[in-house]
């Protein structure tokens, strides 16, 4: 070979020499391969990371198409009820308040189609044509004018027109039109056509009015009246509005609606104190043709909290489950009474301490008197009512916490002890399985949650404060007769915990929600605790 012969021909500077070109060549050489392995290992970061996105991508699309899904099965459900056959179990109002519920529900469930897919709602194949609003309404101009009518290339625009659409309005007993005109403003040197945008709308293209809107939900949730009677109601007002219409606006609403509701649960299950109670309301199973009994659970802040604010939560039973997935992640004091359905949140490690309701354990004592006249029951209503005078006492001293907390251990604590003591010695002298054995032993039984109110200041006395924010649900059932879904029911939850919690506040229903529906389509997450009813104020221009 040559090489050996050219090395050994080499003198020692020259194998130096060599030497030295050999060795920066491979310092080169391993330069090179460096840089190539460090973009190699980039290239495979970026192919990872690109690779972990597309899966969550993936998950996300399949988690929306199994929703969608669901939501399609749902629908198509309702619209197999609606113009399928019928059952003849139900009366005629009955089915009519049905169909206002499936009207609603395929409208609501449309729109979160909509919104997975991620695109505009889809115009009706057959849109029926709108025919115009009768002439005898007042009509009222709402212009829409462009703040500058001087075009970007300075010459001055001129007015060649404008466009009108009409909405809706309705006042008790009144319809109006509120005109919307639109300027058409124009530059004759560059032809460029300005116009004044129209604010989105909950209902956009539609001819609803918030005002409108707001006026509905009232009449159905508030004042317990259904859609048909809403109906007959603005045929004798000069426009007869078919119920099916109502209900599709009753369905946008209710989606509307969800994120201001998501945004209270979060509020709520932020404070140390919370009230819960539930209470039945008849639901319908479309296919069944009748109704089983679902329930309405109610939470709320207490009355001594800055937040006060109340949650409808409608569910299909009364197991304890639905009350745990509510309260999930939240730890504090809870106010109920002795449903079973509460027990497992009292477990240890959950975080939950039980709080009793005194007003079930006299309301034991109460009914015991009125049925039996029991000088037994006569002497526990007297002692529990000294116990409610001093909260009153309280309450009109209106103390802080602390100051309720030493009233409460100074004059409260010694008129318990003296009860509890009591109630003892009569349970010796009273038969096993009598009213008053189990009233006396609803009482010495719960006893330590019943009087934990006494070491703190920010526990209340009883449940009635949520229990007053049920009565209107008891009052809707004799109208309302039934729910005609799950997601009516869950959507009259919805509204019933927005205008509750605005009545809580000291707001009336009707502007609130009017106010709310108006500023919902342009209002920021960011600001969405501004709609909320206990931050929410009146706009000074309204």
């Amino acid at each position: 070979m040559e090489r050996p012969a050219d090395l050994a021909q080499m003198d020692a500077q020259k194998l130096r020499d060599l030497a030295a070109t050999l060795i920066s060549q491979l310092a080169e050489r391993d330069t090179q391969i460096s840089h190539q392995d460090a973009h190699i290992g980039e290239l495979d970061a970026a192919i990872s990371a690109r690779d972990a996105q597309l899966a969550k991508r993936d998950e996300e699309l399949k988690h929306k198409q199994l929703k969608i899904d669901q939501l399609t099965h749902e629908m198509a459900t309702l619209k197999r009820w609606q113009y399928g056959r019928r059952s003849e179990q139900l009366d005629a109002v009955q089915r009519s308040l049905l169909d206002d519920s499936i009207d609603a529900d395929i409208e609501a469930i449309s729109l979160e189609i909509d919104a997975l897919q991620q695109k505009p709602p889809a115009a009706p194949k057959s849109k029926p044509r709108r025919g115009p609003l009768p002439a005898s309404f007042p009509r009222r101009d709402v212009p829409h004018e462009p703040e500058h009518t001087r075009c970007s290339c300075g010459c001055s625009l001129e007015r060649i027109g404008e466009d009108i659409s009409e909405k809706l309005d309705y006042t008790p007993g009144v319809f109006t039109v509120e005109r919307h005109i639109r300027g058409k403003w124009v530059c004759r040197s560059c032809e460029t056509l300005i116009q004044a945008p129209v604010a989105p709308h909950i209902i956009d293209k539609g001819i609803p009015t918030t005002g409108l809107l707001a006026q509905v939900l009232i009449a159905k949730y508030i004042d317990h009246l259904p859609l048909y009677r809403q109906e007959a109601i603005f045929g004798r007002a000069g426009l007869a509005l078919p119920r099916s219409t109502l209900a599709q606006w009753v369905g946008a609403c209710g989606v509307a609606l969800q994120p201001l509701i998501d945004a209270m649960k979060a509020l709520l299950l932020t404070r140390a104190v919370l009230h819960a109670d539930e209470t039945p309301v008849p639901m319908l199973r479309p296919g069944l043709g009748h109704t089983h009994k679902a329930y309405l659970w109610s939470y709320s802040s207490s009355e001594y909290d800055e937040v006060l604010a109340v949650i409808y939560d409608f569910a299909e039973g009364r197991s304890g489950h639905y009350a745990r997935e509510f309260l999930t992640g939240w730890g504090g004091k809870l106010v109920c009474d002795d449903f079973s359905g509460y027990k497992a949140l009292f477990k240890a490690g959950r975080g939950v301490t039980e709080v009793g309701c005194l007003a079930h354990a006299r309301r034991k004592f109460d009914e015991l008197h009125r049925n039996k006249r029991s000088d037994v029951a006569a002497e526990a209503l007297r002692r529990f009512a000294a116990l409610y005078n001093i909260e009153r006492e309280a309450r009109e001293r209106k103390l802080d916490a602390d100051g309720r907390r030493v009233l409460r251990q100074q004059r409260s604590k010694p008129l318990a002890e003296d009860l509890r003591q009591w109630l003892v010695r009569q349970r010796r002298e009273v038969e096993h399985g009598t009213a008053t054995a189990k009233a006396i032993d609803y009482s010495i039984g719960r006893w330590a949650a019943l009087t934990r109110y006494l070491d703190d200041g920010d526990l209340p006395i009883d449940n009635n404060h949520l229990e007053n924010r049920i009565r209107p649900v008891a009052l809707g059932r004799s109208n309302w007769m039934f729910a005609g879904s799950l997601r009516a029911g869950q959507r009259a939850a919805n509204v019933m915990t927005l205008v509750q919690s605005a009545k809580l506040n000291g707001h009336d229903p009707y502007r609130y929600l009017k106010d709310v529906l108006e500023r919902l389509p342009t209002q920021s997450a960011s600001r969405l605790h501004e709609l909320l009813p206990h931050q929410w104020r009146l706009p000074a221009a309204a």
